[in-house]
């Protein structure tokens, strides 16, 4: 019952990671910038925080007992995912979820698991587990290839498609690749958030809350890149007064949608990565990240992003497609050994 439970809130976890950025299509009468702060705020930092609170209540003496550099490293990290967070949606923007998805998460899924091997256990990269994956993360080179030749190719359709010009496309494409790499900060934090763990679970914190003292301060800081970023185009924009307006409370609403889809999923995840055991490295995270994939690819079809573009470049789209998702099967099955 434990591992059907856990395969499920998995699942959960998967749809809602896959579908967050749905609701951010639907606003109106708002820049990018002040759907993305709203987000930021619910996301990262209210709703973040509302769950840390429930699950440790005493968090802040679990920050007092820990070293001062480690929580320093911690919140670079932070800032440095916030500043990925940041290129995740304007690549969303510019790329759609059909594309942007696969590049972005395929990129999380190998250099999460790679880094955090590269810096803390170098010898083992040439045994069977370095070798796995590092074809794991090949695969995910070959798949942002295929997918890149597909947004390369794809026509845009009047008014429903987000392609752009070749040139912006391919500054799109940079800024998925760069969203990728900066976004994988938290699963690197984590590695080095050992001391902070130790020290919650010394004040008594359950070993599967105890790493949510992590996720809490590297979302903060996370919240804070965001939030100074959106304000900055803002101002420079002079769209801060443009904030208030008619469909205020309606993109309010879409925007808290988004935040509670994208906190949820983080913590829906761990819960059933918990409860599937030595399953939930292998079986877990690669569902995980597949599933939000193929979520996030469904949703850009649905909206119409890949309407009239060319068989070839539709065909390319899902052989990357499926080579990402075989990529992250690769990586996972690489903590098997």
């Amino acid at each position: 019952m434990p591992l059907l439970m856990g395969l499920l809130l998995v699942l959960l976890a998967a749809l809602l990671q896959g579908t967050f950025v749905l609701p951010m299509t639907f606003v109106r009468q708002w820049s990018w910038e002040h759907t993305w702060a709203t987000f930021s705020l619910l996301g990262m930092f209210v709703f973040n925080w509302i769950i840390t609170l429930l699950l440790v209540p005493n968090i802040f003496a679990v920050y007092s007992a820990s070293p001062a550099k480690d929580l320093a490293v911690l919140a670079l990290f932070g800032l440095g995912w916030g500043v990925g967070a940041v290129l995740f949606g304007l690549g969303m923007q510019r790329l759609g979820m059909a594309l942007g998805y696969p590049i972005i998460m395929g990129l999380i899924a190998s250099l999460g698991a790679l880094i955090p091997l590269l810096l803390f256990f170098p010898q083992t990269l040439l045994t069977a587990k370095g070798l796995v994956l590092l074809a794991g993360t090949a695969l995910v080179i070959f798949g942002i290839v295929l997918c890149s030749i597909a947004g390369s190719r794809r026509a845009p359709s009047e008014g429903k498609s987000l392609a752009t010009p070749s040139n912006a496309f391919k500054i799109g494409l940079t800024i998925a690749v760069l969203a990728g790499i900066l976004s994988c900060l938290p699963n690197v934090g984590m590695a080095f958030g050992g001391n902070v763990i130790n020290a919650a679970e010394a004040l008594g914190i359950a070993p599967g809350s105890s790493g949510n003292t992590v996720w809490a301060l590297l979302f903060t800081l996370g919240f804070v890149a965001n939030l100074a970023y959106c304000l900055y185009l803002m101002i420079s924009k002079r769209t801060l007064g443009q904030y208030w307006n008619r469909e205020t409370p309606r993109n309010l609403g879409l925007s808290a949608g988004m935040a509670l889809m994208w906190i949820g999923s983080f913590y829906l995840y761990g819960a059933g990565a918990a409860r599937l055991g030595r399953w939930g490295a292998v079986a877990g995270w690669p569902l995980f990240i597949s599933l939000s994939i193929v979520m996030g690819n469904l949703w850009g079809l649905w909206r119409g992003e890949w309407q009239g573009a060319p068989a070839l470049a539709r065909r390319r789209l899902n052989q990357g497609l499926l080579v990402l998702i075989v990529a992250v099967i690769t990586v996972a099955l690489s903590n098997s050994f």
